[in-house]
């Protein structure tokens, strides 16, 4: 322990007391005279006294755990009688008080940085009282559920799983498996959140915006099933539709750049031209649009275990049947397993082949199968927009979804031109 600047470390510990008292003073600031067991001056001296414990102990650990207990119980005492007097039971100010002391030793005990940090976070913890309170409010059981199962799949089982190939063609890393599932059940519950709270009181542009991260197919499905029972003005729906796959475009790229950034520069204009397309094409309809049609669109729960290893799976045989088209076949091959998978499913087939240029796959053939998937999900949902749609509104969609296939086309045989595939 360094003995040389005791005063230093004093004031911190005397500091970190009274940020902390202050907060619980200014909570309670409108309690009468007495009636506190601990407030601002009272915190401020504990957190003094952490530091005095501290420098007294001399390095031993046994005058600091003895300070503590006596203060737990000295504050278990003032607290238990303040609780039989007002029948009110809240621990929240002995908690901050048993930190304010133990932040104190903390600080003269040579960790002063450590321990003044530790304090403002304790304190901006203790002011978050309402916007908790209001959070907890809004959180229904299953998003609380989605929330805990993110945590599962990737605290507890992404780093138990191997970090090792195997399988045909040495086709199969669990933990690159999982840790894709995570990324894009991470992305799905920022969405799905994003349309629980954006949707009843926004209109159908923020509404595609945050439901393309959960899934722009399911914003086709909803909006054509909008269409169909007239809920909002047709070309409102079909802008918003077209802004959901600028949004898969852009989920897309931010994928590829978190992992393959060296395929951006190459999907840059396949990529550029379709979401310049989707958000030309949103911004006409939805200039055109009667009225700012508000609808609510509901979206499962993205991280139901079942579905994260129904991604895991489809995740594998997209990696298993990228690989074996490769090596059989050649990029023509890998290329038809693109379009077929990207039609069912754009992230799988394109995280396979990112995991794929990661093991030595040429970038540019790599990029062109990328962007083909894209391409062919984006003329599945057209597709699905008919099926599921009122006619004018099917017919719309598919006219975007060409011209951004088109586009996609387009970029490519620009990219290959100037040498970027």
């Amino acid at each position: 322990m360094n003995t040389d600047v005791p005063v230093t470390g004093l004031l911190t510990a005397l500091g970190i007391g009274l940020l902390i008292g202050l907060e619980r003073g200014w909570k309670d600031r409108a309690d009468t005279d007495g009636s506190r067991v601990a407030g601002f001056r009272t915190i401020g001296l504990i957190g003094f006294s952490g530091g005095l414990f501290a420098f007294i102990d001399g390095g031993s650990g046994m005058v600091i755990a003895a300070g503590f207990i006596g203060l737990a119980l000295l504050l278990r005492e003032g607290f238990g009688a303040q609780i039989d007097i007002t029948r009110e039971v809240s621990v929240t100010t002995m908690v901050a008080a048993l930190n304010a002391y133990a932040l104190g030793a903390l600080a003269v005990m040579g960790h002063s940085q450590i321990a003044a940090a530790g304090a403002v976070i304790v304190a901006f913890l203790l002011w978050l009282r309402r916007p908790f309170h209001a959070l907890l409010d809004r959180i229904e059981e299953k998003e609380l559920s989605a929330f805990l199962r993110l945590l599962l799949i990737s605290v507890v089982v992404l780093p138990v799983l191997p970090d090792e190939s195997f399988g045909p063609y040495e086709a199969l890393n669990p933990r690159e498996i999982w840790w894709m599932v995570v990324l894009i059940s991470a992305l799905q519950f920022i969405g799905y959140l994003g349309v629980k709270w954006l949707g009843s009181r926004r209109g159908i542009g923020l509404l595609a915006i945050a439901g393309s991260l959960a899934s722009s197919t399911a914003v086709t499905l909803s909006f054509a099933r909008f269409s169909r029972e007239d809920v909002g003005d047709t070309s409102a729906l079909v802008g918003g539709t077209a802004l959901a796959w600028a949004g898969m475009a852009v989920r897309t790229m931010i994928i590829v750049g978190g992992l393959a950034p060296s395929l951006l520069a190459p999907l840059a204009l396949p990529f550029g031209f379709m979401l310049g397309v989707a958000l030309a094409t949103s911004g006409l309809f939805l200039m055109r649009r009667d009225t700012q049609a508000r609808p609510e669109m509901v979206l499962s729960n993205p991280l139901a275990l079942r579905s994260a290893f129904f991604f895991a799976a489809l995740l594998a045989t997209a990696l298993l049947l990228s690989r074996a088209a490769a090596e059989l076949l050649g990029p023509t091959g890998l290329y038809g397993v693109a379009f077929v998978a990207g039609a069912a499913d754009v992230d799988a087939i394109s995280l396979s082949v990112i995991q794929m240029s990661a093991s030595g796959l040429n970038a540019g053939t790599a990029s062109v199968a990328v962007a083909i998937a894209a391409i062919a999900n984006t003329l599945l949902k057209g597709a699905i927009a008919i099926v599921a749609g009122k006619a004018v509104y099917g017919r719309q969609c598919m006219l975007v979804a060409l011209l951004m296939a088109l586009a996609g086309a387009a970029g490519l045989g620009v990219a290959a031109s100037i040498g970027l595939i």
